[in-house]
């Protein structure tokens, strides 16, 4: 990504953040913008998405009507572990970029939030082109996905877009998604398993506490999801034994928003979530 992408990632994602405060309403992190720097040998340089800020102007520096549900932690708790499902959907017209993902968040009131700051550690689908550093399949060619961190603070360590190796995934593959913490190395692994194979990408976090599950929908460019997208046989690991952290969470719809079954404690530490459901933003008048 170049930096003045990168300068405007920061810029909008703090904006959201401002409005999220007030309004509980939009995301505070986002995916990856996508970038142009690997188009497609099959579709016209032009018709590739620009990273945020490309000929729009500040009220546009945003993705295109992001929907997510967002399982909060108490502060004084924290995720160390989320393992979930989902299948590859239907191929989407060629169009923008799409990222389908979950992942964990830190909160800004969390432990040892800085100086790393705000970022998103997702497996992220994709359709089209990506920031993500990795080789990745001519766009709209198939679907790909890869570990990814993405981080919108000044730690020069760690913002922007990181990734591991791009892996394509079929139409109809099922997808387990695998996102732990090592306590003895303090090192985040992200693996991906399906019919095609498996990738992983690791990162150490330095201790930053994550209290946010997300599971999102995020279009670029005009995108287009048919939706919905199914999270199954979600499972969520504490740090600190709590019921109720499973049990009565803070749970904030984004966007279109979605659905999300009653959880239920499978023991003090470990909380289960039969299905969470994700709403496509609503732009096919």
């Amino acid at each position: 990504m170049k930096p003045t992408h990168r300068r405007a990632a920061r810029y909008v994602t703090a904006l959201f953040a401002v409005v999220a405060t007030v309004f509980v309403a939009l995301p505070s992190s986002l995916a990856q913008p996508p970038t142009v720097t690997q188009p497609s040998p099959t579709v016209p340089v032009t018709s590739a998405p620009a990273g945020p800020g490309s000929d729009r102007g500040p009220d546009k520096l945003q993705p295109d009507g992001t929907s997510a549900v967002d399982f909060r932690v108490p502060v004084d708790n924290e995720i160390v572990r989320l393992r979930t499902h989902f299948t590859v959907p239907p191929k989407p017209p060629r169009v923008g970029t799409l990222f389908l993902w979950p992942g964990v968040e830190p909160r800004p009131d969390g432990r040892n939030y800085e100086p790393i700051g705000l970022g998103v550690l997702q497996p992220v689908l994709t359709w089209g082109p990506s920031c993500a550093p990795t080789r990745q399949p001519p766009a709209y060619s198939t679907w790909w996905i890869s570990g990814q961190y993405v981080n919108v603070g000044n730690d020069p360590r760690y913002e922007g877009c990181h990734s591991g190796t791009a892996m394509s995934v079929k139409v109809g593959e099922v997808l387990d998604i695998d996102i732990a913490l090592d306590p003895a190395s303090g090192r985040w692994q992200q693996t991906i398993t399906g019919q095609s194979g498996s990738v992983r990408y690791s990162i150490n976090m330095r201790g930053q506490a994550q209290n946010r599950a997300l599971f999102a929908v995020e279009p670029w460019d005009n995108a287009q999801y048919g939706g919905p997208l199914l999270f199954s046989d979600t499972t969520i690991d504490f740090r600190n034994a709590g019921r109720q952290s499973c049990l009565d969470p803070h749970v904030v719809y984004i966007g279109a928003g979605g659905r999300i079954s009653q959880p239920t404690a499978l023991d003090e530490r470990r909380c289960h979530i039969d299905t969470v459901s994700v709403n496509s933003r609503r732009t096919v008048e």
